[in-house]
């Protein structure tokens, strides 16, 4: 008994020592190799991707957010939030369209809520195109209501020069939904 505690705590020890020897990229996205997936997520860096299209944006309710584009800032302090302002309020389905700049391979996304977690997005239907004009779809998926990033897994990776976000409910019901980053992930 007490050896198996022994290991239990060496093997605990030396998963947190290659969790704090990774740069802060790799332990959100290459901790899958600790537990034994042979697929490896490596971060895309979204510095070239900008907001191709959405269908409503807050620009004067959230003081210096709630814009469309603020999802790519790598801020998870911002956050677009659909307009709640307009007259009428916008509605779901709320749909964000994100230009690549050119074709990636990509493999899924991460997704982070909005950290103060109002109006959390709960199910979405991903979208993605080489022309943006013909969409494949990825999937619906379901989030969890909490202030990490969280994936979004096509399985494989995709080629793929725009992906929607097609926000179809959220989380405390109403029409209004609110998203603090989107990033992505490709498979070595």
């Amino acid at each position: 008994m007490k050896n198996t505690k022994t290991i239990k705590h060496i093997l605990f020890f030396l998963v947190a020592v290659v969790v704090l020897a990774c740069e802060p990229d790799q332990v959100l996205y290459k901790t899958n190799q600790i537990f034994n997936d042979t697929r490896i997520k490596v971060n895309l860096k979204p510095s070239a991707w900008t907001m191709e299209s959405f269908s409503s944006e807050e620009t004067s309710g959230e003081g210096d957010t709630g814009r469309a584009a603020d999802i790519l800032d790598a801020d998870l302090e911002t956050f677009w939030h659909s307009c709640w302002t307009c007259d009428p309020g916008a509605q779901h389905p709320h749909e964000l369209v994100i230009n690549f700049g050119s074709e990636i391979s990509i493999g899924g996304l991460q997704i982070a809520q909005r950290q103060s977690l109002s109006r959390a997005i709960k199910d979405i239907e991903v979208e993605i195109s080489t022309d943006g004009s013909s969409w494949t779809s990825m999937g619906s998926f379901t989030l969890s209501r909490v202030a990490e990033l969280q994936p979004v897994d096509f399985g494989e990776n995709k080629t793929a020069m725009y992906v929607k976000i097609i926000i179809t409910s959220s989380h405390d019901g109403s029409i209004f939904a609110a998203l603090a980053q989107v990033g992505g992930y490709v498979y070595e």
